[in-house]
């Protein structure tokens, strides 16, 4: 299976969206079809032999103009199209405007008949304009269900401008009967400027998620003889060597060769101090280089890199529905017929009742309704708080986690390798005989590099003495001989050492025959465990250790940081507890916490486990880093006040809106500008959560 993308860019709402998954699920070798309306984005997975030329036609037969991601104009034709008509609309809206205050000063002085027809004709030929070319996306998406494709948000739009107009040409023609040439052109107008404001905002959200798209578009490669050659990005493969010039991003993983660096590594992690890195160190796409020009050996780039990986589970997050989403979702599905159905009741009861003018209450309830905010009230909150945690260090791949994060009241920490470093690390060096500490540990180092043992990762030091004639007891240590003697590095009986008794984990030195030292090794708690763990007390949570360790172990943890804990707990009993304690997150990093993980209500794992892990998780730290978590809480409870400002505010201007605009309260232009606010109010209020940053702000 395969995923390809399509931006549908007339993609405008949920109904949209659902004409689209419908025809793409139909058919028989596609798997799934998901989309993000805010980015209308459309990812489908389908068998390797469908072609997405055979996929662009299915969704153009809907009446939309998919392009496969990444095929854009570069001449940016697709922004300009929406403000030459912008334009237009504006131009003409102007003229029609001019004339309609001299018909309306008119109609109070007595203006000749004739004059008041000259008038008229000349405001439609204004109009002429304005319908057939700055209108015509509300007509290509409004009346699709001429088409059978059913009706969409455009649908009420393209009824009142088509009603209006030919009412109004009808009526010039004719020499009798009112015109409604200014509410064409005004709410023309308005509803193309909403949506070209509409389209900035969404730009400015999805701003982050285009990581792709930051990577420069040529490269420095070295040839043969290290001279650089400039060549396109795509063009780069595994082995090349590239040149990073100072400043400059990095555009593909790879290998620091010959120097060292300094690297800006905020665009993935969050973090933004610079951390330095040595020769061989790996580096990642996306970072940028502050330090002088290094040379870069390339591991994977393009879609292989960490960077394609991060931005592929970004977009399909932002698929993923919770439960505000379906409810705007549900609302918005029924919003539009009801509307039609009450349009043509608001024409029937003013006809019937004689007076007052049926066709400009008509034509005020096709468009003050906005199902647009109704759609867009929760996504584009949720959107927003996508990127806000990506900037600080944290990849949601599940959305709806978002809504549920704001929710819970516990949170349950893994130990080793989650509170605590997952690397060991000696902790004292206690010696048994002549040997002292520096030399024991140089001579435990030696053998110990000849070790894949997790506890041999203490020992790693810059140098180390050559080892000879190294053996390995298995489940017991090495032997051999380091600086002339004997040595052997392991547990107390291989190295013939009195047992220590202690709850840390001890390795012994013997050398030549005689007990040397005891090493005595420890996983300290992180450096922001303690600060995490009390940051998220004070936000009302109830932080828990639940580790499979040895009560011992765990007691001295829980201590440190002042919280209960569960010892010797095995996978199923940190499912169990998952299942008991509803309302719960569950962070941690081994292949033993998969099933507390995939039960939890909300689960964190660090993007450095392996793919098992991650495939779990509905968060990852994309640093080791505790203190983000506080944030994550913070950014998810602010977003839900917002996504339910959002929805209150959209379906308290329709309740308000609607019924004024049936009694006749608000002319056609005029629901138009309410309209188009209503769905503005949304977006500008969603942008809130993207700027949202310190405890006092989110708390």
């Amino acid at each position: 299976m395969i995923t390809t993308t399509l931006n549908v860019a007339d993609m405008h709402c949920s109904s949209c969206s659902n004409k689209i998954i419908n025809a793409l699920t139909g058919h028989a070798a596609v798997a799934s079809v998901n989309v993000n309306p805010l980015h209308r984005r459309v990812f489908v997975t389908h068998a390797d032999g469908i072609d997405a030329l055979a996929l662009m036609g299915e969704v153009e037969r809907l009446g939309f103009h998919p392009e496969l991601a990444g095929v854009q104009d570069e001449g940016g034709a697709v922004d300009r199209a929406p403000l030459k008509r912008l334009g237009v609309a504006g131009l003409c809206m102007m003229q029609v405007m001019m004339l309609q205050i001299a018909l309306y000063a008119g109609a109070f002085d007595g203006m000749d008949a004739a004059m008041h027809r000259l008038l008229s004709f000349a405001a439609l030929l204004f109009t002429i304009p304005v319908v057939t070319y700055s209108a015509v996306p509300f007509f290509r998406r409004g009346f699709g269900f001429l088409r059978s494709q059913g009706v969409n948000m455009d649908t009420p739009i393209a009824l009142a401008i088509t009603i209006a107009f030919l009412t109004s040409a009808f009526n010039t023609l004719s020499g009798n009967g009112e015109v409604y040439f200014d509410s064409v052109v005004m709410f023309s107008f308005l509803m193309l400027g909403a949506r070209y404001l509409d389209e900035r905002l969404r730009r400015k959200l999805r701003v982050q998620d285009e990581v792709l798209a930051n990577l420069p578009r040529e490269v420095q490669r070295l040839d043969a003889d290290g001279n650089t050659v400039s060549v396109d990005l795509a063009q780069v493969v595994a082995g090349d060597v590239l040149w990073i010039p100072e400043g400059a991003m990095v555009p593909a993983d790879g290998t620091l060769l010959e120097t060292s660096a300094t690297i800006n590594e905020a665009f993935l992690s969050g973090e933004a101090e610079p951390r330095q890195h040595s020769p061989g160190a790996t580096l990642y796409a996306g970072t940028i280089n502050e330090g002088a020009g290094l040379k870069l050996s390339v591991t994977a780039p393009g879609k292989a890199s960490r960077l394609a990986r991060i931005d592929r589970l970004a977009a399909r997050a932002q698929t993923q529905k919770g439960s505000l989403t379906r409810l705007s979702d549900r609302v918005a599905k029924v919003f539009v017929p009801a509307i039609l159905a009450l349009a043509a009741g608001t024409y029937l009861v003013w006809w019937w009742l004689g007076t007052g003018d049926p066709l400009s209450a008509t034509l005020a309830v096709l468009v003050v309704s906005c199902p647009c905010a109704l759609s867009l009230a929760a996504p584009a909150a949720v959107t927003a708080a996508l990127t806000n945690l990506r900037r600080r260090g944290l990849l949601v791949r599940n959305a709806h986690a978002v809504e549920r994060l704001a929710s819970l009241t516990r949170v349950f920490f893994d130990k080793t390798g989650t509170l605590t470093t997952p690397q060991p690390v000696i902790v004292q060096t206690i010696t048994l005989g002549a040997w002292d500490a520096a030399t024991c540990l140089r001579r435990a180092a030696a053998l110990q590099a000849h070790s894949q043992h997790p506890l041999a990762r203490a020992f790693r030091q810059a140098q180390t003495p050559p080892a000879d004639d190294v053996v390995l007891h298995p489940s017991q240590g090495l032997s051999g001989r380091v600086d002339g003697e004997r040595a052997v590095v392991g547990n107390a009986r291989l190295c013939g050492c009195p047992g220590f008794a202690t709850d840390l984990k001890t390795v012994y030195l013997a050398i030549a025959g005689r007990p040397a030292a005891v090493f005595l090794l420890d996983t300290p708690l992180r450096e922001d465990a303690a600060s995490t763990v009390a940051e998220l007390q004070r936000l009302g949570l109830a932080p828990v250790l639940l580790s499979g360790d040895k009560q011992t172990q765990c007691q001295r943890v829980a201590r440190a940081l002042a919280i209960p804990y569960r010892h010797d707990a095995s996978p199923e009993d940190k499912e169990a507890a998952m299942r008991r304690d509803r309302g719960s997150l569950f962070v941690g990093d081994g292949l033993n916490d998969l099933p507390a993980l995939a039960t939890a209500d909300v689960s964190v794992a660090t993007l450095e486990t392996v793919d098992l892990v991650k495939a779990r998780a509905d968060v990852l730290l994309m640093r080791p880093r505790l203190g983000a978590l506080p944030e994550l809480f913070r950014v998810a409870r602010y977003t839900r006040r917002v996504m339910r400002q959002n929805l209150a505010w959209a379906l308290l201007y329709n309740v308000l809106a609607i019924p004024a605009a049936a009694a006749g309260l608000a002319t056609p232009w005029l629901a138009a500008l309410g309209m188009s606010a209503s769905s503005l109010l949304v977006m500008l209020n969603a942008t809130r959560v993207l700027r949202a940053g310190s405890p006092a702000e989110i708390s």
